[in-house]
């Protein structure tokens, strides 16, 4: 390999394709002690995906294509994360529940957390390995890619919370005769929703009607005020009078709103004092019966509804828009992108809803939690249906990423992590982690100790390979320096691996505890002898 060949990493070739190969053979060595071999490999790819989604969202050449891909990729990092750490509960719970006895339940815990520990370290160690490669681990970039998946998950919330309102106000009028908090609740959101929404058949509701539509004409003028709709149409000597077109409508719209809005108190006064009977008298029978089709038509309120909900839309879009977005066109793709992405991610969410909320049920009803399935997931689907579920686990599971990067950023801008090192010291930390609890399953001690080692040979040639990069350039012939140094680190780390190895030989037989405590000391004594020889370095 040509160590003058120049990429936009932050090390030489030699010390990143330390870093690379040594974390990706002892990952697939660890994954080999998970039960749950499909959780551990989502959690991989999980890791890979996380490193491109922060990649994508600082692509300058391609700002607002990268961060609509960005804010695409976060449900499947999102659904990754919750595979990696519920999949594999899930899986080893119906692996390991029930236990024949009370003194199985501690081994059966530690068992399962384990496992789960060492998933999300080797998921770690992924996106730490893959984020070395092009040096995407920094404030400004993480930062970057929280606020696109804050911006995404807006939209999936959005109408999940929509959804959500819908179903709650339904099931609480449904139950309106039902005693207690929810015959107080269905009986108020009758009163207040069955006039405005499901009038009373056979007579006039023009001053309710009135007021609906005086809102729908006047945010709809208000949106379409704020749509740059000029702007759209060239500046040509035969191009349609856009804006003599659009005021027309704006005054047709805001004539019509004012117009309603004085009907309205007068109508009210009209069908209250006279009643019915004497409206019907003094109109004639043709006009009357036309009114009360109109009013009383629930179709036409809905329609009157909706539209007030897409003029005030619009007008806070564009408002936020025009406040956050200045002249240039990338600037503003990049502004819409996580909402397009948003948008995508809910389409896709309430596409595959029956197909995703039976599969998790299937899944749940193999475990010890099947009781909670009938007593709490099936009463939440009768009620709210599969797509609002699925929407909110998204929202939840999106909600997870932005922790998870809050914390990564919280972590880099208090320098806890170096930004210039933090992909390295990621990989390290995962495959140390990862390792550690491994020896407390029936994992090989080789495999324990060359994992040990094998996060340390990480760290250091990482950590010189970044130096030296910063120092004389990626692109200079450093080949030497770097086998040498990562030589020494493999050296020292293997003298330790061997004797530990050899004094596990020795012992096993003679000590009165169980194999894995024995192991574990072990492994305590060696991560000390490590420790102190890279304090000495």
């Amino acid at each position: 390999m040509d160590d003058h060949t120049t990429l936009p990493t932050r090390m030489p070739w030699t010390s990143l394709a330390t870093v690379v190969g040594v974390t990706a053979l002892l990952v697939a060595g660890l994954l080999g002690t998970v039960s749950a071999d499909r959780a551990a490999l989502v959690g991989v790819v999980t890791g890979v995906l996380l490193s491109l989604s922060l990649w994508l969202s600082g692509w300058d050449r391609w700002q607002a294509v990268g961060t609509v891909l960005a804010s695409v990729l976060a449900l499947p990092v999102a659904v990754g994360l919750s595979v990696a750490t519920g999949g594999t509960v899930v899986s080893l719970g119906a692996e390991l529940f029930p236990v024949t006895s009370q003194a199985g339940v501690r081994p059966a815990v530690v068992r399962l957390l384990s496992q789960v520990i060492v998933v999300l370290g080797c998921l770690t160690a992924v996106f730490g390995a893959t984020a070395a490669t092009r040096g995407v681990v920094d404030t400004e970039r993480v930062g970057a890619y929280g606020g696109v998946v804050v911006r995404t998950t807006a939209v999936p919330f959005t109408v999940g919370l929509v959804l959500f309102t819908q179903g709650a106000v339904d099931f609480l009028q449904s139950n309106a005769g039902t005693p207690g908090i929810q015959q107080l609740t269905g009986k108020l959101l009758t009163r207040v929703l069955d006039p405005i929404f499901d009038p009373v058949p056979g007579r006039t509701h023009i001053a309710i009607f009135s007021l609906l539509l005086a809102l729908a004409a006047a945010a709809l003028a208000r949106g379409l005020d704020a749509l740059p709709l000029s702007e759209l149409v060239p500046e040509t000597s035969d191009a349609p009078d856009v804006d003599r077109a659009v005021a027309a409508v704006e005054r047709t719209l805001r004539w019509t709103g004012r117009l309603a809005l004085l009907v309205a108190p007068v109508a009210g006064l009209f069908e209250l004092g006279l009643g019915q009977e004497s409206l019907a008298g003094l109109l004639p029978v043709g006009l009357y019966e036309l009114i009360v089709a109109v009013t009383a038509a629930p179709g036409l309120r809905g329609l009157l509804w909706w539209l007030f909900l897409s003029g005030a839309v619009v007008s806070v879009a564009v408002w936020v828009l025009r406040r956050t977005v200045q002249s240039s066109a990338d600037r503003v793709g990049s502004v819409l992108a996580p909402y397009v992405g948003g948008g995508v991610i809910t389409l896709g969410a309430v596409a595959v809803a029956g197909p995703a909320v039976d599969g998790i049920e299937t899944a749940l009803r193999a475990t010890p939690a099947a009781a909670a399935v009938e007593q709490f997931l099936v009463p939440v689907l009768d009620v709210y249906g599969a797509e609002t579920v699925t929407l909110a686990l998204a929202v939840v599971a999106l909600f997870s990423v932005v922790g998870a990067v809050g914390q990564l950023w919280v972590a880099l801008a208090t320098n806890y992590l170096r930004a210039r090192t933090a992909g390295v010291t990621l990989a390290a930390a995962g495959l140390f982690g990862a390792s550690a609890f491994a020896a407390t399953l029936s994992t090989p001690t080789w495999l324990v100790l060359a994992g040990l080692v094998g996060a340390v040979v990480v760290w250091d040639a990482g950590s010189f390979g970044t130096t030296l990069g910063h120092e004389v350039g990626t692109g200079a012939a450093t080949r030497r320096a770097e086998l040498v140094h990562v030589g020494g680190t493999v050296a020292v780390g293997g003298v330790g691996a061997v004797a530990t190895l050899g004094l596990s030989g020795v012992a096993r037989g003679s000590i009165a505890v169980e194999p894995s405590v024995a192991v574990a000391g072990l492994v305590v004594c060696l991560v000390a002898v490590l420790a102190l020889v890279a304090a000495i370095r």
